[in-house]
């Protein structure tokens, strides 16, 4: 294929030679099925030379090393895919749910979607609105592992419709089982504008206490709990936080442990009643 010569301003009588076929008029849009028929016809495209393809719908002109797209299509295929470009543009296919867009020289494209990657900050794992927590309870399953060493659980708000409506907190390994025993836990509470201040703790129960109405009437009570040592069993686990219960106009030092060790994978709250309901949202706190 003969280079692009240009334009040129033909007078009549003037011999039309080959040269001036190819570098003139055979310099307009070549219309192709896709690409491999383009190159199967163009083996020596020149820098200028310009084509449609039509599996496509692309306009590409070359530009003496590739064929590059200058319009009328798109690489892109699927929700979420992005443009990229290597020596031409080219899609990125959307990646896994909880990835994220990160750079990498390997990749043809340069970008890959991948994990976030450690040292600080939280990724989000579950977020969950329930209602009617009775003795049986609601169980959140399958969101701790051994990839993270502490999890983060915000209790934005849990209400509970029925006075003297405590809140239990236990966990649930493998199985799934939930754990019944060997709870140790403390709760110093404090009125706020007011002197009032006590502790309670207990020993070897069935559970935790995270919230004690103590009789009161219907309250709410938001909290936010740190989780350790779930994902290890050799490792007793851990939880400790902080609450606030707006009826006693009070907040809460929580802390407690299991004396069991083994790999939890979750865990299950309940109440004395089933007049309970709230909404928690589970993150895993990266590894430094």
């Amino acid at each position: 294929m003969a280079a692009g010569l240009g334009f040129k301003d033909f007078t009549t009588g003037e011999v039309l030679t080959a040269a001036d076929v190819d570098g003139y008029l055979m310099q307009g849009i070549w219309v192709f099925a896709s690409a491999a028929a383009r190159d199967a016809a163009v083996t020596s495209p020149q820098e200028g030379n310009a084509c449609y393809l039509k599996d496509t719908n692309q306009v590409l002109t070359y530009s003496g090393s590739a064929w590059v797209a200058v319009g009328g299509g798109s690489p892109l295929t699927t929700k979420g895919d992005i443009y990229g470009f290597s020596t031409v543009d080219a899609r990125i296919p959307i990646g896994a749910n909880n990835t994220v867009l990160t750079a990498d020289s390997a990749q043809a494209l340069g970008l890959k979607w991948a994990a976030p990657a450690g040292g600080g900050g939280m990724t989000f794992i579950q977020r969950s609105t329930f209602s009617n927590v009775a003795d049986t309870g609601t169980t959140f399953d399958n969101v701790f592992t051994s990839t993270y060493e502490t999890y983060f659980i915000n209790i934005e708000q849990i209400y509970s419709g029925t006075a003297a409506n405590d809140l239990y907190f236990q966990f649930r390994y493998a199985g799934p089982t939930t754990q019944t025993a060997a709870y140790y836990s403390i709760n110093y509470f404090c009125t706020v504008g007011g002197s009032s201040m006590s502790f309670a703790n207990s020993n070897n129960q069935a559970q935790m206490i995270l919230s004690d109405n103590s009789g009161d009437s219907a309250d709410w009570v938001t909290a936010q709990l740190y989780v350790n040592s779930v994902g290890n069993g050799s490792r007793r686990a851990l939880i400790n936080g902080l609450l606030y219960n707006n009826n006693k106009i009070s907040q809460e030092v929580f802390g407690g442990e299991n004396f069991t060790a083994r790999e939890y994978t979750g865990f299950l709250l309940k109440s004395s009643s089933a007049n309970v309901s709230g909404t928690i949202t589970i993150f895993g706190v990266n590894k430094s």
